[in-house]
């Protein structure tokens, strides 16, 4: 079981969850992510981008939006509760190197994937810039 440690509503649908999962938080990189279980052995099998980690506290930090029967499953816990399953880090980690200058480019959910390759360049020592793109219409 994989406690979650914080939850914050984004907007009306998009959830930013913090989970306690100390050997990912210590083993993914840029570009990984987990698979998430909530509702038994049969439950479906979500794929989610790690957005963030904490290695010192043994976090990982989920950015979803609720829109299947998963995922709103996934909202409607709060801290304290847990996650049945969590697999990872999966996936291969982003290439990373020094480029000279970088520009990140995300909107919307998309923004959550892009986090942490942004901080992956700026450890690199590249000089980067952030875009992203709002809809007419956000807030």
């Amino acid at each position: 079981m994989f406690t979650i440690l914080d939850k914050q509503r984004l907007s009306t649908e998009v959830f930013r969850v913090t989970i306690a999962a100390p050997h990912i938080a210590r083993e993914r990189k840029a570009g990984q992510f987990v698979i998430v279980q909530q509702g038994g052995d049969y439950a479906e099998r979500i794929p989610l981008t790690i957005a963030d980690a904490d290695p010192d506290e043994g976090s990982i930090t989920l950015v979803f939006q609720a829109v299947g029967e998963a995922t709103h499953k996934l909202a409607v816990l709060e801290p304290g509760d847990a996650i049945e399953n969590v697999l990872g880090p999966l996936g291969t980690p982003t290439h990373i190197e020094r480029y000279g200058k970088v520009v990140c480019v995300g909107g919307g959910v998309g923004v959550a994937p892009m986090h942490p390759i942004a901080q992956a360049m700026k450890q690199a020592g590249e000089n980067h810039h952030w875009c992203t793109k709002r809809r007419t219409g956000d807030s």
